[in-house]
């Protein structure tokens, strides 16, 4: 219990300012990710492990190749240069991986993903975005927000979804 005034003070503060703590980043890069923070990473990690125990044959994906993708390239094409110069608002809202990891299949390829239990923070956020790039909303009305953690080589590219 706080029992202490410094203590109080310290609390208050903390509360007040909890959203600078907050390290979870957007980046565009072709596609606009997110790029996820130390304890989203640490989550991914403990996933991918889980993965690996029961499926060896796959390979997770590096720490700085994980990522969550909020719009895919072909929607960007035209808003890029925009998107170059613009300065992306944080995502102030912690992002929240559901368990267990899924494995998902298509011909020649195997991944395992961990959903976003939180959609509707980063269907905000794609809004937000496509709000001050000037386009209209929802430009993926049936994505569902991912991180992919493990597949058959590696390389983010050649994962399913």
């Amino acid at each position: 219990m706080l029992e202490r005034p410094q203590d109080i003070i310290y609390m208050k503060l903390l509360i007040e300012n909890w959203r600078k703590y907050l390290n979870e980043e957007v980046k565009f890069q072709e596609i606009l990710k997110l790029l996820p923070e130390p304890d989203l990473t640490a989550k991914a990690k403990v996933l991918q492990q889980q993965v690996l125990k029961e499926n060896p044959a796959m390979r997770p994906l590096s720490e700085d190749e994980l990522h969550i993708t909020l719009i895919h390239q072909k929607i960007l094409e035209p808003y890029s240069e925009t998107l170059k110069q613009l300065r992306l608002p944080p995502l102030d809202e912690p992002i929240i991986l559901k368990e267990p990891p899924e494995k998902l299949t298509a011909p020649g390829k195997e991944s395992w993903v961990a959903w976003v239990e939180n959609q509707d923070v980063l269907k905000d956020y794609v809004n937000q975005v496509m709000e001050l790039v000037g386009a209209p909303p929802n430009p993926e009305p049936s994505r569902v927000f991912h991180m992919s953690l493990t597949n058959l080589t590696g390389n983010p590219r050649d994962s399913v979804a």
